[in-house]
């Protein structure tokens, strides 16, 4: 009888390490075909662009128009690639994508108007900021030292 018992005990310990991957495994994989980081530059890039544009006056409709189109697209690519491994990357990732395609919505409806032009860089400095602590967040996760650039 102990010696059944302790054969099950056994094997019920190694199948459960069957199949058991780590948090940081998982990110690697998700990382690699998610492309989080030339996306991330990417979306830094093109934000800081829009930024630029956004805060010069002689910027037309259309100029904010196309480019805040595009970002957005390029937002919503991104954020399909959600969820990541680790939830509180997941969460950041999440909220800074939101908050982002807002300050799409809101510089393409900007036009000259300095009050929506301001609300629109509010959101894109608060969703990268959530952008980048997210992908802190995953550098932690990879045990990457340093900050994402």
């Amino acid at each position: 009888m102990k010696r059944t018992v302790a054969i099950i005990v056994v094997c019920g310990l190694v199948l459960a390490g069957c199949g058991t991957t780590t948090t940081k495994a998982l990110t690697v994989k998700w990382m690699n075909e998610a492309n989080q980081d030339k996306g991330y530059h990417a979306l830094h890039a093109d934000i800081s662009k829009t930024v630029k544009y956004l805060r010069a006056p002689s910027s037309t409709q259309a100029d904010l128009h196309t480019l805040c189109s595009v970002l957005n697209l390029e937002i919503h690519g991104a954020n399909d690639h959600l969820p990541t491994p680790d939830t509180q990357a997941t969460e950041l990732l999440a909220q800074g994508y939101d908050t982002l395609a807002t300050a799409t919505t809101q510089c393409d409806e900007a036009a000259t108007n300095p009050a929506k032009r301001a609300a629109a860089l509010k959101n894109f400095s608060q969703g990268f900021g959530d952008l980048y602590f997210g992908m802190l967040r995953l550098y932690r996760v990879l045990g990457r030292t340093g900050t994402p650039r």
